[in-house]
Parts: C-alpha cells; structure tokens; sequence
C-alpha cells in the first residue's frame, strides 16, 4: 500500500497553530443574561380587560382637536435645537459602534521609503529604496470586542430613548405654553370687559352722586374698583407677552415674533382618558427603558473588568522588498504570534471588578427609582385629571349662579332696592368667576398634558396582538 506524505514548511506550521489558536481561544464570548425585574405595582395598573399588547401614541396631542396646536408640534420637531442635540447624539452614538465595529478586522499599513546620497570626496552617488506592508490583529479571545460592540450598539439604545423622553417633556412644555398662552389672551379679553364694566358703574354712580343720592365712599371704592380691574390688564399684558417669548423659544425663534390664536381655550377637548392604565405602559416609557439598558451597560462593564489583565493574543505579518529597482529580489516575509498577561497588579483589577459591581447595584437601584417614580407620576396624574375635570363642572355652576346674582344686584341698585355695596362684591363674584372657569379648563388641559407625559404619549390596545 503505497504512503502518501504530505510536508508541512516551518511556516505553514507556524501560520495553521496561529489560525487554530484563533478559532480555539476565540470561542469566549460574553452572553450576556439580563431580565426586566418584577415589581410590584398598585391595583390601579392591573386591568384585566386589557389583554392586547399596548403601544404608545407618539402623536398624543390630537386628543384636544386643535389644528394650532398640531401645527406647533410640527415646528417643534423640525425647528427645536435641544431635540436637534439629541438627534446629534443618536448620530455619534451609530459612528461610535462603527468603530467599534472596525476591530474586528486586521488593520494593515504599508511604507516606503528612499533615500539618495553622494560621496564628495569620489563623486559617487548611492540610491537606496524599500517597501513594505504589514497587517496586525488582536484575537478577541474573552470576548471583549464583541462586549464593546454590544455595549455601543446598547449606547444607540439609550441616545434614541433619551431622544424620545426628551421630545415629549418638551411637547409638554410647547402644549402647556399654548394652553397658557390661549388662557392669557381669554382672561385678558374678560379684564378688558371688567374694565368697561368698571367704568360704566363709575359713570353711574358719579351721576348719583351728583345727585347727592350716593355718597363719596361708593364713588371711591369703584374708582379703586376700576383702577383693580386695569392693573390686572397691565399684569396679563405682561404675562402674555412673556409666554409668548416662552414659546418663541420653544421653536427656537430668536426674533420672538407675536403669536396670536384665535381658539379658545375651553374651545379644545378635554380627552376622554381611561385612568386605568396597564403595568406596560411603564415598561415602554423611554426612561425606564433608558435606565434598564444602563444596567445592562454595567453588566458589560463588570464583565469587562473581570477579563481585564489575561493573557491576550496578537497575530501579525509583514510583507517586505529592499529595493523597488529590482522586483526579483530582496523579498522578505515576517510573521509573529504574541501574547501578555498582567502578572501582579498589586489588586487593581479586582478593585476595578468591585468598582463595576457597585455601578451595576447603582444602576438597578436608578432603574427602581424610575420605576416606581413613574408608577407615582402616573397615578397622580390620573387622579389630578380626574378632579379638574368634575371641579370645572362645579366651576360652570358657580359661574351661572353669579352671573344672575351680578344681574339681579345691578338691576337692584338702579332701582334704589339695594346698597352700592352688595352690588360691589357681586361685580367681584361674576369678575372672579369668569376668571376661575378660564384657569380651571386650561389646568385641566394640563393635567390631561400631564398623563399623556407620564405615559410617554397616548396608551393604545392592539387588539390584533
């Protein structure tokens, strides 16, 4: 039976037990295992009717029926620099897991070189030139690249969840400047009202007191009636205006140019809003999510840390000439396997590997804080929604009432049947009433506001899932 051999070079030996070692020590990766945790929640979040997989609405404003404030939104996402700087951070976070990505591949480099010379004393010249080109690679033995790739690609996570937690509080903040700005313009229209109002009681009781039917002090309590009443324009004016720059801001107008709307502000819907909202909603909230991908971030990093210092492996080559004017000869070839450990660190590593450890206990307590913040923020919200609501009714019953008593006390006066004074502090009553129903729908737009942020957007059920 006839022998077949087979012969193996130095080098060829040398180039297969790298490539071995390559594939053998390379098989240590990180895999990392880390589950959302249970928390106990109140009954609140527990719905047994909703059994669908529940999304969020990003475009949650609709709820109040306002093209005006739809509009802004718009501006706001393509006009707002805090969310432009946030969408850059998403951006650097991709080029950051790029490079990252790049190690995974050898890095080769080439030189050349030349170099002339002559001898003064025989006049002869001397031409010299080489070239050559390596490559080198670092084996990712325990994993530590594929950690980094993970941890970057976990960093795209968190800008991206960061970017949307960032966009609702500023739709909040735009939404809420908006109310305020439409409750502005409405209470200044009322005080301007009660400023004519004011007036027309001062001529009136001017004429009565010429008549001697009425004395000085009535003719100088309205005249400190209608002094109130146009004070309190000048102080709206004033607020009006430093809304307005407020939102200008938002939409990063550094002109501040006056925006004036022209709905009402109890003309929005006030949402129907189910306060009872399931325990996912909190989980899809992208500061939970944030928080929970910064545990796992230090995750990585204790793992990292605990493979700090072993033996690492280095493979690199390099292909050389010594003289580019003869491509015949003067070849080289090199190769080199390496490979280090740190032996005595005097402690450093596992004091680093502690140090990891007590940032990942850090950061699940961080993410327990947000969970149960959240949970709170929710809740409150609910139940504030729910009582601007049934208090704006109570406000519209006390608004009608003081209206007829502010009627029937004018009616009164003229006829002589009753004092300057009960029809003083009922012009005060229908004044103040008109005033709370106006602040009382714009706080119950912003509870609602409220509980769309403290969900992040608009709870949905798909009922498909």
């Amino acid at each position: 039976m006839a022998r077949c051999f087979v012969h193996f070079s130095p080098r060829a030996a040398a180039v297969s037990l790298a490539m071995s070692a390559v594939f053998i020590l390379s098989a240590c990766s990180m895999q990392p295992s880390r589950s959302f945790p249970e928390v106990q929640l109140p009954e609140s979040f527990s719905n047994p009717k909703i059994t669908a997989t529940v999304s969020v609405d990003t475009n949650w404003w609709h709820g109040f029926d306002s093209p005006e404030l739809s509009a802004l939104m718009a501006q706001l996402a393509a006009q707002n620099l805090d969310l432009a700087t946030a969408s850059l951070r998403v951006e650097r976070a991709q080029f950051q897991l790029g490079q990252t990505r790049a190690d995974n591949l050898p890095a080769v480099s080439g030189r050349l070189s030349g170099r002339g010379g002559e001898n003064l004393d025989t006049g002869l010249t001397s031409l010299s030139s080489s070239a050559s080109i390596g490559a080198s690679y670092d084996v990712d033995i325990w994993g530590s690249r594929e950690a980094s790739i993970l941890a970057s690609t976990l960093n795209i996570d968190v800008s991206q969840a960061q970017l949307r937690n960032q966009s609702v509080l500023l739709q909040r903040q735009l939404a809420n400047a908006y109310f305020t700005q439409l409750s502005l313009q409405q209470r200044l229209a009322i005080a301007k009202q009660n400023v004519a109002a004011s007036e027309q009681l001062l001529s009136l009781i001017q004429l009565r007191y010429d008549a001697g039917s009425a004395s000085g002090i009535e003719l100088a309590q309205q005249r400190n009636t209608l002094l109130s009443a146009q004070n309190e324009v000048l102080r709206l004016s004033n607020q009006l205006a430093i809304n307005n720059r407020a939102l200008a801001a938002l939409l990063a107008d550094s002109e501040f140019q006056q925006r004036e709307f022209t709905a009402p502000v109890n003309s929005l819907a006030l949402p129907e809003i189910d306060v009872q909202q399931p325990a996912s909603v909190l989980r899809q909230r992208p500061d939970v999510a944030a928080a929970f991908l910064q545990l796992q971030l230090a995750d990585i990093s204790v793992y990292q840390a605990s493979i700090a210092g072993l033996p690492g492996l280095s493979l690199s080559a390099d292909l050389g000439m010594s003289d580019l004017t003869d491509l015949a000869n003067g070849w080289s070839l090199s190769a080199a396997l390496s490979s280090a450990m740190v032996l005595f660190d005097n402690g450093k590593r596992e004091q680093a590997e502690r140090d990891a450890n007590v940032d990942t206990q850090i950061a699940f307590n961080n993410l327990m804080t947000t969970i149960i913040s959240a949970a709170q923020e929710m809740q409150d919200a609910a139940d504030n929604y729910r009582f601007q609501r049934e208090a704006y009714a109570l406000d519209l019953i006390e608004l009608e009432n003081n209206q007829r008593l502010y009627d029937l006390a004018q009616a009164r006066y003229k006829s002589g049947d009753s004092d300057f004074l009960n029809l003083l502090n009922a012009q005060r009553s229908w004044f103040s009433a008109q005033l709370n129903v106006i602040n009382r729908y714009q706080s119950a737009l912003s509870a609602a506001v409220d509980v769309y942020t403290a969900a992040r957007g608009l709870p949905v059920t798909n009922t498909d899932s």
